[in-house]
Formats: structure tokens, sequence, C-alpha cells
């Protein structure tokens, strides 16, 4: 079954919240009219950030990964939560299919710190 990427889909923190299209800063995202909660498909969130990459690649490595206990909003493929290890930590949920990922607004709002982060590991050459 082919979604629309103008269609609504559920809310995995919600459950019966609908994630409703939007365009911000023109980036296409769903956001749940319930809890807040952002879905960005893969490639959105490093348009969001003007990122060349979801994760930038100088702190792939850094990360943890460990399994989520939501489904996609998306595709209902495996969520999994991505540790930064940021002080104080940031975590965030990612589709192991899709690659898209599921964020609140505070984890929206420290997304720069990602990239600041990822800026000074390039340069340390990591």
């Amino acid at each position: 079954m082919t979604r629309s990427p103008e269609a609504p889909f559920p809310c995995p923190r919600c459950i019966n919240a609908k994630m409703l299209p939007q365009v911000w800063n023109g980036v296409p995202i769903h956001i749940c009219m319930g809890c807040g909660a952002n879905f960005f498909e893969a490639g959105e969130l490093a348009a969001w950030e003007g990122w060349s990459f979801d994760i930038p690649p100088a702190i792939a490595s850094e990360m943890k990964a460990r399994p989520a206990r939501i489904l996609c909003p998306a595709c209902h493929g495996t969520m999994e939560h991505l540790d930064f290890p940021l002080d104080p930590p940031l975590t965030v949920e990612r589709c192991t299919s899709c690659r898209g990922f599921l964020l609140d607004f505070e984890e929206i709002r420290r997304m720069p710190a990602v990239g600041t982060w990822a800026a000074r590991s390039a340069a340390q050459g990591r």
C-alpha cells in the first residue's frame, strides 16, 4: 500500500492522535496534534538543520543505538533510540527501515548541539 505524503498517520506516542502534514521552513514534516511529536522522513531532518546527512558522519560511530518500544508512524517498522553523549544526554528515535526520525519539541530544540558536536569532532579528525 502506498501512502500519500500528504496523508496523516497515527502518532506512535499518543496511539489515537493523528500526525498531520505541515511545512516548516520549507521542510515537510508530520506533527502530532495530541502530543506535539514531529516525524521527519529520511533526509528531512538534515534539510531542517541545514546538514548534508540526518546524522553527521563525524559522530555516527559515537552514538549508541538501542531498541525502542514504538513503531514508525510512516512505515510501521521498528524504531530505535539513538543516544548522543551530550551534556545532558540526548535521545531521539529513528526507524530502522525508512530511516525517519521522531522527535519532540525539546529534542528538536537541542539538535543544533548535535551539529556543533559533529563540527568539533570533524575538526579534531574523529
